[in-house]
């Protein structure tokens, strides 16, 4: 994925899940969409950690506010 961020991939029983810290959050929509048209692929748990460049302020995942 592009950015200069990091994004782990793990794939256990059919879900995916998704981490590291991206820089840019279009690359967050862009490995969900990826690993959602995987072939057996049945959930994806995104707990990637969106860094905006500018001020440095670390977003976490929604379900990890």
């Amino acid at each position: 994925m592009g950015s200069g961020g990091l994004v782990r991939v793990a794939v256990r029983d059919g879900v995916v899940e998704l981490t590291g810290t991206i820089f840019d959050e279009r690359t967050r929509a862009a490995g969900r969409v990826a690993a959602e048209n995987v072939a057996g692929v049945k959930a994806v748990n995104d707990q990637i950690v969106w860094v905006e460049p500018v001020s440095g302020t670390v977003i976490l995942p929604s379900d990890r506010k």
